[in-house]
């Protein structure tokens, strides 16, 4: 999959991601970009955004983007490469899908799915991963 890492997110996680294509502000010129700009430019060139914002899905209009969203509980480096099986399986999860998601992971390794291609689709639990570890 083609994974762009949040302006919040640390670009060393890169390595984490193993069998991904996966970029970066920095990397494609988009340095200091607003939320929704970013997603736009974002949308299209790539298949998932991972972030540690979870205000995103509040503040920006999700619903019809072509583009999938993980969300992560946090952008402390050595936090998410302790977790990236974690991140490696909602990616493998995701590319499985047919239509685009925001996917939320909570530091006790639940993980609750929301479909971008339905007004109002309510959130439904995926199986839990290995919970995050400081």
């Amino acid at each position: 999959m083609r994974v762009f890492l949040d302006e919040n997110m640390p670009r060393p996680l890169r390595h984490a991601l193993a069998g991904h294509e996966v970029s970066y502000v920095e990397k494609e010129g988009w340095k200091g970009k607003e939320n929704g700009e970013l997603l736009a430019l974002v949308e299209g060139r790539f298949d998932v955004i991972l972030t540690s914002d979870g205000n995103i899905a509040y503040q920006q209009t999700l619903a019809g983007r072509a583009l999938s969203m993980i969300v992560v509980p946090t952008n402390n480096l050595t936090h998410l490469r302790a977790n990236g099986v974690a991140i490696l399986q909602t990616l493998d999860e995701i590319a499985a899908l047919d239509h685009r998601v925001i996917v939320t992971l909570d530091w006790r390794g639940r993980r609750s799915l929301r479909r971008l291609d339905a007004t109002g689709a309510t959130a439904v639990e995926l199986g839990p991963v290995r919970p995050f570890r400081g």
